[in-house]
This record gives structure tokens, sequence and C-alpha cells, in this order.
């Protein structure tokens, strides 16, 4: 009785742990004999399969060779694929360094004003061959318009040009085309006229010669 007692309990365990271990092996992943590859997190690995054996990750081409077996532990390794390469990141380059354009100095003389009530920069440019940023880069600004006191205005020197033409200063928005539309000749003359090859750069505030 006490042996047929022991082998009734020892049948029962088996039978519950065999019947605990099947949803389990039924949850397996199924891998068949040989060599496969897998898709594991977006990287492709080469998967070599024995039941009876350890499961190997095995490099693909250009990795090693057989020589370089992984032994897939608790947490196997994953090889990348050869064709894999490292993102790079570009370096920062440095700002190229910002140019103010310098206008042309030449053509400019100074005129002596007085300054009269009610004067603003933009009468007296209107008065003068000048304009608001010329008289601005020569230190005049509204807080130099005192009535009585004498200011020295830059305007456009009309010895620098001949063949009747004459000073003109180059307000903002101004362009070589615009300015001999507006003159009646082509831009092709007034870029001789003024000895500036063909696309040279228009400054603001300059002083060129206009019909």
């Amino acid at each position: 009785m006490p042996q047929l007692l022991i082998i009734t309990i020892v049948a029962a365990l088996l039978a519950g742990l065999l019947f605990l271990a099947i949803p389990y092996l039924q949850g397996r992943p199924l891998f068949p004999r040989g060599t496969t590859e897998r898709m594991i997190e977006g990287t492709l690995v080469r998967i070599s399969m024995d039941p009876e054996q350890e499961v190997y990750l095995l490099p693909l081409a250009g990795t090693g060779g057989e020589s370089a077996l992984a032994v897939a532990t608790a947490t196997p390794a994953i090889l990348p694929t050869a064709g894999a390469t490292a993102t790079t990141q570009p370096l920062p380059t440095a700002a190229p360094p910002t140019v103010t354009p310098i206008p042309r100095t030449g053509c400019i003389i100074f005129t002596n004003y007085t300054v009269q009530a009610g004067d603003t920069l933009y009468s007296i440019s209107r008065k003068f061959v000048t304009s608001i940023t010329l008289m601005a880069r020569h230190g005049i600004s509204s807080t130099s318009l005192v009535p009585g006191a004498v200011i020295s205005v830059p305007v456009g020197d009309p010895s620098c040009c001949t063949g009747g033409w004459r000073p003109y200063v180059v307000e903002e928005g101004d362009t070589w085309s615009g300015i001999a539309f507006s003159s009646g000749v082509a831009t092709e003359v007034l870029l001789q006229t003024n000895g500036q090859p063909a696309g040279a750069t228009l400054y603001l505030a300059s002083v060129i010669c206009v019909p």
C-alpha cells in the first residue's frame, strides 16, 4: 500500500507538470532545422538551429566567417548585415562673414547750409544732389537740424560728369537698368559712361553720372 500511494503521487505530479508545460511548448517560436534569416528589431540576423545543441547567431558575409560565431545566451547577440552603414552627421560650418558694400567715395563735395525752421532731412535732400543715407554717412541726422545751425551737406560733384551729364546719388531700390530706363539710355551706355563693366554692383549712396 505505501508503495502504491507513492507511485500514485509521483504520477500525479508528472501529469501536472506536463499539463503546465503544454502551453509553454505551444507558445515557443518554431525554428526549422538549419539556417534561417529573421528580422529582429529591424535588424537582419542569421540563426543556425539544431535541436540538440545551443542556438547560434551567425555573422553574414563580410563579418568574419565561421570563426566569428556568437553563442546565444539569455540575451542573444544581434549581428548587423554587411550592407549596414553608420549614419554620419555633417560638421557645422561657420557662417560666411557679412560684408557691407562700400559706396564710391569720389564725386562728392560739401556745401555749407544754414538750417531753416521746418527743415527735414527729406526736404534738404530735395534741395541738393544728395540723399538721407549719404548725409547720415557723413554724420548728419535729424538732431543736426537746429534752426540757425550751419551743416556741411555732402552733394554730388558736377565736375565728375561730362558731355552734359549730371551727378545722381543712388537711392534704395535703384538698379542700373532702372536708372537707364528712366534716363532714356541703354543700360550698357550708362555703365560705360560711369566706367563700370557689365554686371557691376550699384552701391547705395554712390554718386554716378546720368543724362
